[in-house]
């Protein structure tokens, strides 16, 4: 009988997480903001998911009130047995009349042994086993965590700069970019490496060239991943990958591509105002939300 678990994603990102997830052999059962239930087949191993947990019960969901959430709590847990610390997350959709510390806090106060609360913005200590429960407008559902860290925790970064990827992003970038072996692949704004990083996870088999002008982030770079040709421009590459900055160093409606070089396929994630130069035709954008800002990626084309 196939396992049921709650992959959670960035805002933007579901439709193609669900690609991702079929592709390999699971269902997806139901697609709502920022999560997908997945029917699956046997480990689901994802590199766009956010995180992923386990489904352990599911009741309809409560609607709007307190006393709803009283109820659909004690459904929700009258069948699960746990033993131990514990942690609950919680997320809803839509306006109710609770806060998400309320969900979490009449979840833990059935299933604590002992139970700690993050009202207060307090971490759990460690060993502390993770709960999630979400509210997506249909169900109400409770999931644990099958391993240790959330799945956007990526092992292989070891060192950061201000602007970096998060690495679901860059994933689904490299996704969407279409590289296959043999390909010479550039990031003309590396950052700490995260976008050829991912990719070259997805496909070891092409050539991964990047640069920076601060020299702090091709240090991160070389730290999480040394084998990468870092600090060197790529000639006549066939994919670029991009993340400059979002109105950060750059203005908010700036061409950041104008002095790239071209490529079969651009993919580049711009904030909001920014754009290609006119030799790039977009063929796909993806709206996305990270860190509370509403960037895009944007794929393109030469002259098309």
């Amino acid at each position: 009988m196939p396992s049921e678990f709650l992959v959670r994603t960035v805002t933007g990102l579901e439709d193609l997480t669900a690609a991702e997830i079929t592709e390999a052999g699971h269902r997806v059962v139901d697609v709502t903001k920022r999560q997908l239930v997945v029917e699956a087949a046997g480990p689901v191993v994802t590199r766009l998911a956010d995180d992923l947990f386990a489904v352990r019960a599911s009741v309809p969901d409560p609607g709007r009130t307190r006393d709803g959430l009283r109820q659909a709590v004690a459904r929700l847990t009258a069948r699960v047995a746990h033993g131990g610390p514990i942690s609950v997350t919680a997320s809803f959709t839509g306006s109710r009349n609770f806060s998400r510390f309320d969900v979490e806090d009449a979840v833990g106060a059935r299933l604590g042994e002992p139970y700690f609360s993050r009202r207060h913005g307090t971490p759990p200590p460690p060993g502390t086993t993770d709960l999630r429960v979400t509210l997506d407008g249909k169900a109400m559902w409770l999931g644990v965590r099958p391993h240790p860290a959330p799945l956007h925790r990526r092992a292989w970064r070891r060192a950061t700069v201000v602007g970096s990827l998060h690495p679901p992003v860059a994933a689904a970038m490299a996704r969407l970019a279409g590289i296959r072996p043999g390909h010479v692949v550039f990031d003309p704004c590396c950052g700490a490496g995260t976008l050829l990083i991912e990719a070259r996870i997805q496909v070891p088999g092409a050539r991964y060239h990047g640069t920076d002008i601060d020299p702090a982030a091709i240090r991160a770079a070389r730290i999480n991943d040394p084998g990468i040709a870092w600090r060197t421009e790529a000639v006549e590459p066939d994919r670029i990958l991009a993340n400059p900055p979002w109105g950060v160093r750059l203005p908010a409606d700036a061409v950041p591509s104008a002095g790239w070089p071209e490529a079969g396929r651009l993919v580049a994630i711009l904030g909001e105002g920014q754009r290609l130069d006119r030799r790039w035709t977009t063929v796909g954008e993806h709206a996305l939300t990270v860190a509370g800002r509403h960037p895009r990626i944007v794929v393109a084309l030469i002259g098309k």
